[in-house]
């Protein structure tokens, strides 16, 4: 007997209440599940891209080379953490007395009450430093296409002639010229004061990202006219094979005016027919103001006549008839 209830302590009353109080702790757990404030337990959680600022940094300085975004784990009971969003979170490094060139710089990080910063990926980023420069640049223009109706570029100008390229002391030193295009592509009219941006470009004509051109724009101007060309003049007789000797034609040279590619095949301009037959006098020397015989769609610059002097035998007039 005195065996049996020294045994029988794992059958009494008292083990099973203990059991059942054990079991109820445990069902309790898988119920509560991650409810751990009941607990007073700590979670960890972590937090990715939270923004890396940057404090104290001199006016005439600028970070050209930094990482953009940390990771932040955070401990804390999980109510703390409700409503939490990485915009409560800051990262930053901390530039005080900090001058050009690189830096190995600690990271620093800031969270709401409740939670507390266990980790930061990465501790430590290196960074460059710049100095923050400007300089002034004249403005190169490109010009392209063709004008519509044949026309051409007269004249064109732009304002200002320089601007300011500012930027870290590396991209600016980067910068070989700023510039801007304009299409005259089909222009049928003179442009006043047409405002277009410019490029900031390097030795290669890429584009120089980080820097800003101030003013960013200019004003254009562009006159457009139709082409010119000066050609010889061409006396022309009637009947030709009277034989009139050209003595002096003044002006050799007229300067004629139309769409470019006209002008491009046209030689020289002829006067109109001198008839030989008409002149009063049959023969010695005549002097005539001539008109040109412009061609179809040209017209004479400066002036549409010109003076010839020639020399005329009276066999040669007989000779046509």
């Amino acid at each position: 007997m005195g065996k049996e209830g020294k045994g029988g302590f794992f059958e009494s009353t008292i083990f099973l209440k203990i059991l059942s109080v054990f079991l109820a702790l445990i069902l309790w757990f898988f119920v509560a599940g991650d409810n751990q404030d009941a607990l007073g337990l700590e979670v960890r959680r972590t937090f990715d891209n939270i923004p890396l600022s940057l404090r104290n940094i001199g006016a005439d300085l600028v970070v050209t080379e930094a990482v953009d975004s940390v990771t932040l784990s955070l401990q804390g009971v999980p109510a703390a953490f409700d409503g939490l969003t990485p915009a409560d979170l800051e990262a930053y490094v901390d530039l005080l007395n900090r001058r050009e060139g690189w830096h190995e710089l600690r990271v620093n990080a800031s969270a709401p009450p409740g939670v507390s910063v266990v980790r930061i990926e990465p501790a430590k980023i290196r960074i460059y430093i710049d100095d923050l420069i400007s300089r002034q640049m004249e403005v190169e223009g490109v010009f392209y296409g063709e004008p519509g109706r044949g026309l051409v570029i007269l004249e064109s100008s732009f304002e200002p002639r320089h601007v300011f390229v500012r930027g870290p002391r590396r991209k600016v030193d980067l910068t070989q010229q700023v510039v801007f295009r304009f299409d005259v592509q089909g222009l049928t009219g003179d442009v006043v004061g047409y405002k277009v941006p410019v490029f900031p470009l390097d030795s290669a004509a890429n584009l120089v990202q980080g820097v800003t051109v101030v003013p960013e724009e200019v004003e254009v101007w562009v006159s457009l006219v139709m082409p010119e060309k000066e050609v010889p003049v061409v006396v022309s007789f009637l009947p030709e094979e009277a034989g009139a000797e050209l003595l002096f034609v003044d002006p050799p040279l007229v300067k004629v005016r139309g769409p470019q590619r006209i002008l491009q095949e046209l030689e020289y301009v002829s006067t109109e027919e001198i008839n030989l037959d008409e002149l009063e006098e049959k023969e010695g020397i005549h002097s005539l103001t001539v008109p040109l015989a412009i061609p179809r769609m040209l017209e004479a610059v400066e002036r549409d006549s010109v003076f010839v002097r020639f020399r005329l035998r009276e066999e040669s007039t007989g000779a046509g008839e």
